[in-house]
């Protein structure tokens, strides 16, 4: 009975954890060095 109490709890800390990770690739790829970088390989 106590690993059914703890399994959604489980649950909840890898979605929190899947959550933080995706925020920081994107914030990662969306830096100005790489919009910078992504507009000059248009402009030039």
């Amino acid at each position: 009975m106590i690993a059914q109490t703890h399994r959604p709890i489980i649950w909840m800390v890898l979605a929190a954890l899947l959550a933080y990770v995706t925020y920081l690739t994107f914030k990662a790829y969306l830096g100005p060095d790489f919009l910078i970088g992504y507009a000059n390989m248009f402009s030039c």
